[in-house]
């Protein structure tokens, strides 16, 4: 693939470094929250570490002098995200990435959008926001108006001993859907699909100023629970999360350069009985190493293969631009 870096403003513009997951008809029906907890319901909690497959940004929104910040040669940097003092991924951003996996399998709602419903598959009915009691695969684990979400992600927190480097990120845009409606849009005017990222080699402009970042290779610490999901919402919740292995998740800053390649390795899984939210000791079963890698496909694969929640054709796009490793030449220029 030809390379568009060090060729000025008026280069030609790269291959586009995303594409589109095909947008499913919503399919809406009865949900429970807090309000009760179900036997047939599986609640409890995943420890997982998360892998850098390539640099990470995820901003902390402030910028920082660099002798602050362990770069004593530079005036002032863009920060990344901690915790702590230590590098670490929010919650709210894991909780985000993994929700618009699963919405993009499944046949749920658009959740945010400001454009015409005639540009989206399904209209009117595909931006209706779902109810309390009746809502869409991704609205009824992550959450919507009315509903508390059904897991929570707490702050990823870099291992120790891991540090930051600098990293000079290619200049990047907001995406620009009106702009460019040949690129969003398909010859009916109507959106593609839900747009991810491919993986690939990362890009640098040495032109630009740098960012903290956390360097490939490393590794964050963090956990997630649940309550009250179906076997169905549980098996779609592993699998947005790419336990699977078939798929890795793209997160943060950068990931037209692709920067944010992300693999979830889980570590241990705890199911709580029913019972022990009646007494005052919890009752726990743990999976951990083999036991849980058996574990996980066991859940997954019999709800896939009923073709009817998690969806073949949206499932196969997801995995073929998320597809890792990646041999794609991210775009350092126009794109």
């Amino acid at each position: 693939m030809a390379s568009n870096r060090g060729r000025g403003d008026y280069e030609p513009q790269a291959p586009k470094p995303f594409d589109f997951v095909p947008i499913a008809p919503v399919k809406r029906a009865e949900t429970v929250g807090h309000e009760q907890f179900r036997a047939d319901h599986h609640s409890g909690g995943l420890a997982y570490e998360a892998e850098a497959l390539t640099h990470v940004f995820v901003a902390s929104g402030t910028y920082a002098l660099g002798e602050d910040v362990g770069f004593p040669k530079r005036d002032v940097i863009r920060t990344c995200y901690r915790l702590r003092g230590r590098p670490a991924i929010p919650g709210s951003s894991m909780k985000g990435v993994v929700r618009s996996v699963a919405e993009a399998v499944t046949g749920s709602c658009i959740t945010v959008t400001r454009e015409d419903p005639r540009r989206i598959p399904g209209g009117k009915e595909a931006v209706r926001g779902c109810e309390a009691d009746s809502a869409c695969p991704a609205c009824s684990i992550f959450g919507r108006l009315g509903r508390m979400s059904k897991v929570s992600f707490g702050d990823a927190l870099a291992l120790k001993g891991v540090r930051t480097r600098l990293y000079r990120l290619p200049s990047l845009h907001r995406p620009r859907a009106r702009e460019a409606p040949r690129v969003y849009v398909d010859e009916r005017g109507q959106f593609k699909g839900r747009k991810f990222y491919y993986h690939g080699q990362m890009a640098e402009d040495p032109r630009n100023a740098p960012v903290q970042v956390v360097p490939q290779g490393s590794r964050f610490s963090g956990s997630l629970q649940f309550q009250n999901l179906t076997a169905d919402e549980l098996a779609l919740l592993l699998f947005a999360l790419g336990l699977d292995g078939s798929f890795a998740l793209k997160l943060g800053g950068g990931k037209p350069a692709c920067l944010g390649s992300l693999r979830i390795v889980p570590q241990s899984l705890e199911l709580l009985d029913l019972e022990g939210f009646r007494s005052p000791e919890p009752r726990v079963t743990r999976y951990v190493g083999d036991e849980l890698d058996r574990w996980i496909p066991e859940k997954i694969r019999p709800v896939e293969r009923r073709r009817d929640y998690i969806l073949p054709q949206q499932a196969s796009e997801l995995r073929r631009i998320l597809a890792y490793p990646g041999e794609r030449e991210c775009p350092a220029g126009m794109y």
